[in-house]
């Protein structure tokens, strides 16, 4: 099956954010950790540094552990919510964890 942690199989240039628009600008293709993440971030992570400080270690594997399992977390259990910043940590080793940067390799000489 596939994991909600990883980008669709099908579609591998979606690594710019996954943000894939038609054109009547609906969104598609967010892989579900990101949409999750986001969302959740949205309705209760306004705290200082969100996306500065990190998350604990092991809530934050757990949380990728449940992406893995093709579940979809709920994020307002308790564990979650006392620790906040283990969300946008999850987001910020999404992104490391891309085999393309977000700013792909053929971009770098424009930003030279």
């Amino acid at each position: 099956g596939n994991s909600l942690w990883h980008l669709p199989r099908a579609q591998p240039e979606l690594a710019l954010l996954t943000l894939a628009f038609t054109n009547n600008g609906c969104c598609c293709s967010v892989p579900q950790v990101l949409k999750s993440c986001t969302e959740f971030i949205e309705k209760h992570g306004i705290v200082d540094g969100i996306y500065r400080l990190s998350g604990i270690a092991s809530n934050i594997q757990k949380l990728r552990h449940e992406f893995d399992s093709e579940q979809i977390p709920d994020l307002t259990k308790d564990i979650y919510i006392q620790d906040i910043h283990c969300v946008g940590s999850l987001c910020k080793l999404y992104f490391r964890e891309l085999p393309n940067p977000l700013l792909t390799y053929q971009l770098y000489e424009k930003f030279s």
